[in-house]
């Protein structure tokens, strides 16, 4: 059952931390205080094996808190039956916890999303009034976070797209809060920010509602047929249907009956296809050999910013080797590369390419200083796409011929790599 593996950990961790002692009956000698201690751990472990149920588990923990309100675990516990009562779909023990949580860590993002929502669907006695302060945190939270540096795993532009779709979920759901208390400017306001940061469904839905209470139809049409347009692309198949019959409706009604809607939808869909296909160009390196199917006429690109040309290898053994920098088996291969490598450094007729196949280029060079290695680097520059490497790392020797004479896929720690690769390209040579 669920709730065995998610608790059988926690009594692991509650066990191990524990003295020898603290398994059988404390010493006669033992501090009282101590023995508390230990006897509050051992309850603590008996109330969750002892259980028979996730809901069993629930009620025992907190039974035990109760008993030992200060308990050192007190947080973790805490966490767990907040899990639990997700899992149980109890929103109600959900909120009473995700409140504990978020006042002990202002900066729990996803449970401080998650009880706003649970306060908004719940709508007891001034949970709409919680909901916006939790809501005004989370967006001062989430605005602190964005202001700091860019991290370094991420260019600009893939930076810039994380912050533009962090604060437009942010400010919708701050800005559907304020619907719901008919706080209609400052919904707009909100609204508007999650549009303007990254073009959401749910916030045309919204600006769209807004603007049908405001009679402005014509407004309401447009946002309608943008968020039609956005739940294609965000798979809400409920969403659309709704909006669907939401903007025939308002449509018809301005113009007669829906003729033309068609053309508006399919102009509307043109034009967002066209920026998104734009805005997806922008987050990916662009690509040198676009079009480009023979390998020998692939440009690679070192860290310098050089240019490497495969056509001026061509007649000699190849040998590429495609690596990243969050590949954990690359950083035991690569050594080993080097001492292939090593062994050919007087053999003009073998080349050796160490091919980085990251997406955020910045890690690159300084991961190449940690790790000292002393390779030949350059950019796949998507030869690892011609090549379909789906592991990394991932080995290719051409021949004098250009032809692939041999491939290795992954990392094998039981073989002699360095051996093997010898034989393969004294294979090759002979080819």
């Amino acid at each position: 059952m669920k709730f065995t593996v998610i608790l059988s950990g926690l009594a692991l961790s509650l066990a191990t931390c524990l003295p020898a002692a603290a398994q059988d009956k404390p010493p006669s000698n033992q501090a009282p205080s101590a023995a508390s201690e230990q006897d509050s751990e051992r309850e603590l472990q008996q109330s969750i094996q002892s259980a028979g149920s996730s809901q069993q588990v629930v009620e025992n923990l907190e039974t035990y808190l109760k008993k030992y309100p200060n308990s050192q675990r007190r947080t973790e516990i805490e966490r767990e039956i907040y899990k639990l009562s997700l899992d149980l779909r109890d929103h109600n023990r959900a909120i009473t916890y995700a409140e504990k949580m978020v006042a002990a860590n202002e900066r729990d993002l996803e449970t401080l999303t998650t009880l706003i929502s649970f306060l908004r669907e719940r709508r007891g006695e001034g949970d709409l009034l919680k909901a916006l302060r939790y809501a005004d945190q989370l967006v001062a939270q989430v605005e602190t976070i964005l202001s700091g540096p860019k991290p370094v795993r991420l260019n600009a532009e893939q930076w810039k797209d994380r912050k533009g779709r962090s604060l437009a979920s942010v400010y919708l759901l701050r800005g559907k809060v304020q619907a719901d208390l008919n706080n209609h400017e400052k919904a707009e306001a909100d609204l508007r920010k999650s549009y303007q940061a990254t073009r959401l469904a749910g916030a045309a839905i919204g600006l769209a509602e807004l603007a049908e209470k405001r009679k402005a139809m014509d407004e309401a049409i447009a946002y309608y047929a943008q968020a039609f347009v956005l739940s294609v692309y965000e798979n809400e198949g409920a969403t659309r249907n709704e909006v669907r019959r939401k903007l025939g409706q308002l449509y018809a009604a301005k113009h007669g009956s829906e003729a033309g809607l068609g053309d508006y939808l399919l102009k509307a869909y043109d034009e967002h296809t066209r920026a998104r296909e734009a805005h997806l160009a922008e987050l990916e390196s662009p690509n040198i050999n676009e079009g480009v199917t023979d390998p020998f006429l692939f440009k690679l690109t070192r860290l310098d910013g050089s240019v490497v040309k495969l056509a001026d290898y061509r007649g000699k053994v190849i040998v590429l080797n495609f690596w990243a920098t969050w590949c954990g088996p690359c950083q035991i291969e690569a050594p080993l590369f080097e001492k292939a490598l090593a062994k050919y450094k007087d053999d003009k007729d073998v080349i050796f390419l160490a091919l980085n196949t990251d997406e955020d280029r910045a890690l690159v060079e300084p991961f190449l200083k940690q790790q000292k290695w002393k390779l030949p680097v350059a950019y796949a520059e998507y030869l690892n796409e011609r090549y379909a490497v789906e592991s990394i790392p991932t080995t290719i020797i051409f021949d004098h011929q250009g032809q692939v004479s041999y491939r290795q896929a992954g990392f094998n720690p039981r073989g002699d790599f360095v051996a093997l690769l010898t034989e393969k390209i004294e294979a090759a040579k002979k080819k």
